[in-house]
């Protein structure tokens, strides 16, 4: 019998110089294929048994109940890992829950290195080779029980596991800042401007008391039309959904020689007539002044008399897109929002002073969140940088 390979990690905590020897992951944890219960037994009552069915059900690596049952089949206790083994397969988790496994995952019972582990194996597209040119991606138990793994002895995995745990607790605890001061940003401009109907906002800065005046925003706003290139050569940009910002398109072909686009400039607001309902508005930003889009999402030059930061945070309520978008041509599901539409819509709107009061402390919030994401993403390659290293 050919006897397996050994090796060592890049990375290694001092007092550790034994070669690591390849096992199955069957081999250092048991493995237990999921079975989904009858779809009529499902239900949201929290008060029968967590079902989890996959990626849905896991969120920076924890599950989150979203779904119950009243039928028990196949289960992992509070503690264990789970594994995604369809689309997109090797998803990981663990649950702080007693869980019942659809046929989408996999129950792990294994220490926090076998955790880091699979983690690894995600990272690097390790279950790829598996679902390579298959129409519905999955991966089997067979396929997971002998799955290759280099494994230390037990009190290196113990180093290395502990080691990980801690910079994943600080990673959830920065997700956690990160999440707050989203939250807090959303509760208080919600409540920095009126309600509908009303002409006052419940939290005001001191030394303003006027009343807020309706208008609407074609008073405030002048579609730009420049004439740019065709869609072959025009370097064009999208607006992402859920107000995440104004960025480069990426095209895997190249767009129509028949399709006019238009020149955008910084500072224009810009918004997708599709994709209104979900939120597609932002500021063009310096990088991409000269770029361009079709009308579909048409940019508009902004007047003085109203400062950008404010307009944007106001289209950005639900209670304005939301609403404003669902009633427009009569119709709860209109396909598109055009720019004629567009400008009638209502805002409103106090003195230039209050609006800028508004547009920077918004500006001041969206910093933090900006350094608190880079935190975060920093904090996340370094994790990378490590599963790549301290593994084998």
């Amino acid at each position: 019998m050919k006897k397996l390979e050994k090796s060592v990690p890049v990375i290694r905590f001092k007092g550790f110089s034994e070669a690591w020897e390849q096992r199955k992951l069957g081999e250092i944890a048991k493995i237990t294929m999921g079975q989904s219960p009858d779809g009529i037994n499902y239900t949201d009552n929290p008060k029968y048994n967590i079902l989890v069915q996959g990626n849905a059900d896991m969120k920076n690596g924890q599950v989150v109940p979203r779904v119950w049952t009243k039928q028990i089949t196949k289960t992992a206790k509070k503690g264990d890992i789970i594994l995604s083994v369809r689309a997109p397969v090797g998803e990981v988790g663990k649950t702080k829950y007693n869980v019942v496994l659809g046929r989408g995952v996999s129950g792990v019972e294994g220490n926090e290195f076998v955790f880091q582990l699979l983690s690894k194996m995600k990272l690097e597209n390790y279950w790829g080779k598996y679902s390579a040119g298959s129409t519905f991606e999955s991966i089997k138990s067979n396929e997971i029980k002998a799955a290759i793994a280099s494994v230390p002895e037990k009190q290196e995995q113990m180093k290395i596991g502990t080691f990980l745990k801690q910079l994943d607790d600080t990673i959830a605890l920065h997700q956690r800042k990160l999440d707050t001061l989203k939250l807090m940003k959303k509760g208080l401009l919600q409540q920095m401007f009126p309600k509908r109907g009303e002409n006052i906002p419940k939290i005001r800065f001191d030394d303003f008391d006027d009343i807020w005046e309706q208008r609407i925003l074609g008073e405030f706003l002048k579609e730009s039309k420049i004439k740019g290139s065709n869609g072959s050569l025009a370097k064009k940009l999208t607006v992402k959904l859920w107000r995440k910002g104004v960025v480069p398109k990426e095209e895997i072909y190249t767009g129509s020689s028949a399709t006019q686009y238009y020149i955008r400039k910084t500072g224009q607001f810009i918004y997708g007539k599709l994709d209104f309902l979900n939120q597609a508005f932002g500021i063009i930003p310096l990088e991409l002044d000269g770029y361009e889009s079709t009308l579909d999402s048409p940019a508009f030059d902004i007047e003085e008399s109203i400062n950008e930061t404010f307009l944007l945070e106001y289209v950005s309520l639900a209670r304005f897109y939301k609403y404003q978008g669902n009633i427009a041509n009569g119709s709860r599901r209109a396909k598109r929002i055009h720019t004629d539409t567009f400008f009638e819509m209502p805002i409103p709107l106090p003195n230039s002073n209050e609006q800028q009061k508004i547009g920077t402390f918004s500006r001041q919030i969206d910093d933090l969140i900006a350094l608190q994401q880079n935190k975060l993403e920093k904090l996340s390659s370094l994790k990378r940088f490590y599963l790549k290293n301290m593994f084998i």
